[in-house]
């Protein structure tokens, strides 16, 4: 057992679980809105790529992937910001759906 949760066993245990809970949940939101702004930042980045290339970031990443893009400087610029895309929009969902349990 991690020591979050033996913490969190700790806390449940003296009565205080709607406090942690309650608590979690403005930590989960704080960090949801935190991701919300870096996903709407670097799609504004990804827009000038989008265009350039006249495809959508995910098209590109599944071009890219096939070895049909090539690696210029450009291109792996795009990619990385893509990649940042994937990996807020998991941490978003991975993060609501504690919320929906």
């Amino acid at each position: 057992m991690s020591i979050l949760q033996q913490q969190i066993a700790a806390i449940e245990k003296v009565g205080a679980g709607d406090v942690a809970e309650k608590t979690l949940q403005k930590l989960i939101h704080i960090h949801t809105q935190k991701y919300e702004q870096h996903l709407a930042d670097v799609r504004r980045e990804l827009e000038p790529f989008e265009k350039q290339y006249g495809m959508d970031s995910a098209e590109g990443h599944r071009r890219f992937m096939a070895g049909e893009l090539g690696d210029s400087a450009d291109i792996m610029e795009w990619m990385g910001l893509y990649d940042d895309v994937l990996l807020y929009e998991d941490r978003l969902a991975t993060l609501q759906a504690t919320l929906e349990t």
